[in-house]
């Protein structure tokens, strides 16, 4: 795979869905993002839900394309309900002990690794990692409205 994959479905079970596949090759993360915009504002999501999920989900693509050690794709999928959005960020790579993943403060102020999860954590309602080494990671994104998304099912 060379380039990105982009998949909706205007009417999934919960409500509307996007599915984005791409290589493991920073060069897309900018893409990802600008997609996932783009279909959000398509359902009315105000840009205060936005902005922190969007950055959330940059941290958490960000992770899988360097730390997944994996040339398969990595998709990131996207669910907007009515109070709600969440997204999932998979890969196929290494993967790791999830109990790993306890809530931690953040790193110092001018530390430059293990800034994501943290981050991810606080830019969240919803948060969640499954990872089993050697088959992969996903880590669940979501956000909980202010106002009503516009979803028609």
């Amino acid at each position: 795979m060379n380039e990105l994959e982009r998949r909706v479905d205007p009417r999934g079970s919960a409500g509307p869905s996007l599915n984005v596949r791409i290589p493991p090759n920073a060069r897309f993360g900018k893409k990802v993002r600008e997609e996932l915009v783009t279909f959000a504002n398509q359902h009315q999501i105000s840009r205060q839900d936005l902005d922190e999920f969007i950055f959330a989900i940059g941290e958490a693509l960000a992770n899988a394309i360097e730390h997944s050690g994996s040339n398969d794709v990595i998709e990131v999928r996207c669910q907007i309900e009515r109070d709600k959005i969440i997204a999932t960020v998979i890969d196929s790579g290494r993967g790791f002990q999830t109990e790993q993943v306890p809530e931690k403060p953040l790193p110092d102020a001018l530390s430059e690794r293990g800034r994501g999860l943290p981050i991810m954590q606080r830019c969240t309602d919803i948060f969640a990692v499954r990872s089993v080494p050697g088959q992969g990671t996903a880590v669940v994104l979501g956000r909980y409205l202010r106002e009503p998304a516009s979803v028609t099912a």
